[in-house]
């Protein structure tokens, strides 16, 4: 195989056995096989590994051969956020329904091979679908016509997730109320902007002034969409992408995935369908039959607004960064091109 040919990095592959080693999930006979960066990663670097198992291995497979994802934190990464806060929500999620990878490991320190901390997890079978690539839409929009089993998977996990106890919940995330969320993003926006936008300042003040009733909080994904999923065989096979999670209001994630971004809208619309999954209001009565929390249509817009925003602020941090010349990430820079789009949301759903 081709990816056998790829030099294993001595000190990378150092450092992830001795971190799975401290967790018990390696034993002094592990070999990494194979470690290399995975494509994509904003705020996180991902790495492909596998790694043999002598003592575990069985009949038929008698190395133990495991394949593992090392998700780290570089130095320089597009958003501030907790890695080990990340690392503790997966591991809450390991004892609950929806289907998240199994954790082997972390490693707290900023100075390891991996350009700062890191942790270790399964690597699960599946390929996370892109919205932006027509063909993507269209296998999503066939599953609608059909099983609908993709559609189900995400709204059920999404209630499950709603659904994990608040007591565990609150210790493993941070809690941050409506208020503390729009801070947020209105503090980042306000660091990292290179121009005024009256748009975008009138947004806040908007979405202030309709402040919902307060519900129990929960646990909130926070970037909850299909393209961080896995789909195996029809089917969400895993939920990843964890580090904007919080102890929050969970309709924070119903209006998030509710952007037409996220159906697949960049420069041109994309999917009429929700998220490019499912029709808005099937998936909404759904929701509010598994979870037991009424959907209202208007709380959801202003949710919605809120996540464009957080959008915005995210963007505008990566435009910042390349015009600071503190990355050579031209990706960066492509944020400005979402920029309009979102923009021109904001002003649909302030109804103007």
């Amino acid at each position: 195989m081709a990816a056998e040919a790829i030099a294993v990095d001595a000190a990378k592959a150092a450092a992830l056995l001795e971190t799975m080693r401290a967790a018990g999930a390696a034993e002094s006979g592990s070999v990494v096989t194979y470690l290399e960066q995975l494509e994509g990663g904003w705020s996180r670097h991902s790495y492909a590994a596998r790694v043999t198992h002598p003592d575990r291995g069985g009949a038929g497979d008698p190395d133990g051969e495991r394949a593992y994802i090392v998700r780290a934190r570089p130095r320089g990464s597009l958003l501030d956020t907790d890695l080990g806060e990340e690392f503790r929500v997966f591991s809450l999620l390991q004892r609950e329904s929806p289907p998240t990878p199994a954790v082997r490991g972390f490693e707290p320190s900023e100075q390891t091979p991996f350009d700062g901390p890191f942790f270790v997890m399964d690597r699960l079978g599946g390929r996370a679908p892109n919205v932006w690539r027509r063909p993507e839409r269209d296998e999503l929009a066939a599953d609608w016509a059909s099983s609908r089993g993709i559609a189900h998977d995400l709204v059920a996990h999404l209630a499950a997730i709603h659904a994990i106890d608040a007591g565990r919940a609150a210790a493993a995330a941070t809690a941050r109320d409506f208020q503390r969320t729009v801070d947020r993003w209105q503090d980042v926006y306000e660091q990292m902007k290179l121009v005024r936008d009256p748009v975008v300042d009138e947004a806040y003040a908007w979405v202030r002034s309709r402040e919902p009733d307060p519900v129990a909080p929960c646990l909130v994904h926070g970037d909850y969409r299909i393209g961080n999923c896995l789909i195996d065989g029809g089917r969400v096979s895993g939920i990843l992408d964890w580090e904007l999670c919080s102890f929050g209001d969970p309709r924070f994630d119903l209006g998030y995935m509710a952007l037409d971004y996220h159906a697949g809208k960049f420069t041109t619309p994309g999917s009429s369908l929700l998220n490019a999954v499912a029709e808005r209001d099937w998936f909404h009565e759904r929701y509010a039959l598994l979870s037991g929390r009424p959907v209202d249509p208007e709380v959801v817009r202003t949710f919605t607004a809120l996540g464009a925003l957080m959008l915005f602020a995210i963007m505008t941090t990566g435009i910042r960064v390349y015009a600071d010349a503190r990355t050579r990430d031209v990706r960066m820079a492509w944020g400005r091109f979402v920029l309009p789009g979102l923009r021109q949301d904001l002003t649909a759903l302030m109804g103007w």
